[in-house]
């Protein structure tokens, strides 16, 4: 993990100037309390296939070409917790963007509901818009995950189970 940090340092990847639509999303600084960058990666990172980050936005529907950005964040202890995740995914259009985030929320695995008497959708404001709160089971607790589109890019947040600080972290990509 940390070498992948290190990669993404040296070779400028957080550099304001190359940002892209989707870079520019991805927070790198005044994160949230709690929250701290551990890497963002791109198509240009070494080692890194996004097609395997992005598999789960594939589906029924056609999303078109797509250039994707993702940001890791640690939030808890380091090697014991999961870390939290900003995807942002810069379509062709709109319309594609619209159907990585149904492509998504088709998903199998969120077909049931993560614990019994819980629903696994709602919904949250991020930014002033509302968004799909997605509750996802990790161990004996949840974690929010949030989703949307802005215009033509798909906008993925995976925070932790605390539901203030996850919208604080969909709130940090400005979208």
């Amino acid at each position: 993990m940390l070498l992948i940090a290190g990669l993404v340092l040296a070779s400028g990847c957080l550099s304001d100037e190359e940002a892209g639509g989707e870079a520019a999303a991805v927070p790198t600084e005044n994160l949230p309390e709690g929250f701290s960058l551990i890497a963002v990666v791109d198509e240009s990172t070494v080692g890194i296939n996004m097609e395997d980050e992005i598999a789960d936005f594939r589906g029924d529907e056609d999303i078109g070409r797509v250039n994707a950005t993702l940001g890791k964040y640690q939030w808890g202890e380091m090697g014991k917790d999961y870390d939290a995740r900003v995807l942002v995914i810069e379509c062709e259009t709109e319309a594609g963007a619209e159907a990585a985030v149904a492509n998504y929320l088709a998903q199998p695995k969120y077909e049931n509901p993560p614990f019994v008497g819980v629903d696994r959708f709602s919904t949250a404001v991020v930014n002033g818009r509302q968004v799909t709160e997605i509750r996802e089971k990790v161990g004996k607790e949840l974690k929010y995950v949030y989703i949307w589109n802005d215009g033509s890019r798909a906008v993925l947040v995976e925070g932790n189970g605390n539901r203030a600080e996850s919208l604080e972290l969909a709130s940090a990509t400005g979208l």
